[in-house]
């Protein structure tokens, strides 16, 4: 009688190890999507965050000037559309001042820092221009001109990339 009692315990001890087991199994695979979701959702971010490179940023500035000069060769006639517009330059700067000021400080880029200080005296222009409802339009050409020696010294900046490059190379 004792032998079958203790086989009736082993075979409950087996089949209480096997829930567990079980168990236990499907808690590891949920703790492993959870982290795996977590190194995706990383890799997401630190894409999102990364700063443009120097071309990039070339490209936008350049882009910013050409919405200044079609700004100012076609210039609406209304004001509420020209106020519009004023504020979209505004904001397309804003940004820009934004991404080169964090591009500076990341580098320690004295370069780029007069870049984002070029950008923020067109600001300055073109805030000017839409307080004082878009009637000076001498202000859009001075911001005009300021995008356009940003667009110089980030020439600048990319012809010393080239050659850091080469003697990076060449070492």
């Amino acid at each position: 009688m004792n032998v079958f009692l203790l086989l009736t315990d082993a075979a409950e001890t087996v089949t209480e190890t096997a829930e567990t087991s079980g168990e236990l199994l499907f808690n590891y695979l949920i703790y492993a999507v959870i982290i795996a979701v977590g190194i995706v959702v990383l890799l997401l971010l630190k894409k999102a965050t990364r700063l443009p490179s120097h071309t990039d940023v070339k490209e936008k500035v350049s882009a910013f000037s050409a919405a200044l000069t079609a700004t100012e060769t076609d210039a609406p006639d209304r004001l509420v559309e020209r106020l519009n517009r004023a504020n979209k330059l505004v904001g397309d700067c804003d940004k820009l001042i934004y991404t080169t000021s964090a591009i500076a400080q990341k580098e320690r880029d004295s370069d780029m820092d007069s870049v984002c200080t070029l950008l923020e005296g067109a600001r300055g222009e073109l805030v000017s221009f839409r307080n004082n409802g878009g009637s000076e339009g001498w202000r859009i050409a001075e911001a005009r001109t300021r995008t356009e020696s940003c667009l110089a010294l980030l020439d600048n900046i990319l012809e010393r990339d080239k050659a850091l490059k080469k003697n990076k190379k060449r070492t």
